[in-house]
């Protein structure tokens, strides 16, 4: 059979994390699309290029496939009968608006190890313990991609309350960093999340991401790109 496109290969990497809460491994992207094992990690290579998953490092394994984390993290989501690990507090919440179903997020304060809990409905928070939990971006958005692994597993966090943020060594000056609300972030995540199991799935250009900011109010130096 021919090459298949990176399209189908990422499609086959989400709906696997989807059914088994974990990645297909690079022998199984092999057999699915008769593909040598060269050519296998030569399409993973460039779903990670274009930032739709990020792999262990000098590996053909998936790590990340945005929201879902195929190691364990302290931000789980749970769908039904099925529960994923997230790799951030972001993806998190995202899966609410990927899925368009009722999601139950658990999580950590980063500062106290307090546990959080979030539950999302009809595309909005609808219980938030402790009711002053936060979302923490501790990068501003143009160097997330400098390092992805590094940027989710540690600095998209959640807090108790901002009293925990403004306490926790990874608290930056205001214009370095946001907090939002778990509804800012579900309505954040709409233009990346909400098609991400299509197979035609594209990730938004820079001016969509930046007018869905705007439309938000989110404006200033952090939020440019």
């Amino acid at each position: 059979m021919s090459t298949p496109g990176p399209a189908a290969v990422r499609k086959f990497v989400f709906d696997h994390f989807l059914e088994h809460a974990a990645p297909p491994v690079v022998e199984q992207v092999m057999r699915e699309f008769s593909l040598s094992r060269d050519e296998a990690a030569d399409v993973l290579e460039s779903l990670q290029a274009a930032r739709h998953i990020a792999l262990v490092t000098g590996t053909a394994r998936v790590l990340m496939a945005f929201p879902f984390s195929a190691i364990a993290t302290p931000f789980q989501a749970t769908v039904g009968d099925r529960t994923y690990f997230a790799n951030c507090a972001w993806d998190a919440i995202a899966f609410h608006a990927m899925l368009r179903d009722d999601v139950r997020v658990q999580s950590f304060c980063h500062h106290c190890a307090t546990p959080i809990e979030i539950e999302l409905r009809d595309g909005r928070a609808v219980r938030v313990e402790p009711d002053e939990a936060l979302v923490y971006l501790a990068l501003p958005p143009r160097q997330w991609w400098e390092d992805i692994i590094t940027t989710c597993s540690n600095t998209m966090v959640f807090f108790a309350s901002p009293a925990h943020r403004d306490a926790s060594a990874l608290c930056a000056p205001p214009d370095e960093a946001a907090s939002l609300t778990p509804d800012q972030v579900h309505v954040l995540s709409g233009p990346i999340y909400e098609t991400k199991l299509a197979l035609d799935y594209a990730r938004p250009s820079r001016e969509d991401l930046l007018a869905h900011f705007a439309a938000m109010g989110l404006s200033g130096p952090y939020w440019s790109l």
